[in-house]
């Protein structure tokens, strides 16, 4: 395999060959070399492609270096698409909610003891900012299609960006990596049903 790098002028930078084990991340390359040479890259001005060993230097744009970087881009966004909603939400009570996969377990649990059990009415619920509190049947089946609102807006905005990536041709790497999941979930309109 082969590593080729561009420049701030989109000019070849490095060039590494005889790669045999590598491991690509957005903005970080781990490589060994078939001569035992080890190296960890970061802070491209540009970024990088890692193509086989014919590969010309002379034929890596910034639009293939963009293509071999959008997988990377899109499990940044991935992460960062998780780590907002565990952040969780406020609902319409002004009660805040984490909601990682701990958060989401408990309250789909307390969703079927809610539904399988007639004489359950209320529910006890850890809240961020108010401690634990008693929802009712009916408030807690609200709060929980709240929460799923929540999330599959995210995940509808994760699917949008993706698609958004793969379906389009970048000339300017930069435009790629200046891409961001949300910076502000306010802007998330949710129904609380």
């Amino acid at each position: 395999m082969k590593f080729v790098s561009l420049n701030i002028e989109n000019k070849v930078g490095n060039i590494i060959e005889n790669i045999v084990n590598h491991t690509s991340k957005l903005d970080q390359f781990v490589y060994t070399t078939a001569e035992g040479e080890y190296g960890v890259l970061s802070g491209f001005q540009v970024g990088y492609c890692v193509g086989e060993d014919n590969l010309d230097p002379d034929t890596v744009t910034p639009q293939v270096v963009a293509n071999y970087l959008k997988p990377f881009k899109i499990e940044e966004l991935e992460q960062q698409c998780n780590l907002v909603i565990a952040s969780g939400f406020e609902y319409t009570n002004g009660d805040k909610f984490l909601y990682g996969p701990d958060q989401q377990n408990d309250f789909s649990q307390k969703q079927i003891l809610l539904l399988l059990n007639p004489a359950l009415t209320t529910v006890q619920v850890q809240t961020k900012n108010n401690g634990i509190k008693k929802y009712t049947k009916e408030e807690f089946i609200s709060l929980v299609t709240y929460a799923n609102s929540f999330k599959d807006q995210l995940i509808k905005r994760l699917d949008n960006l993706t698609k958004e990536i793969d379906e389009t041709e970048y000339t300017d790497v930069q435009e790629l990596r200046n891409l961001t999941f949300v910076e502000d979930v306010s802007i998330l309109t949710l129904d609380a049903e």
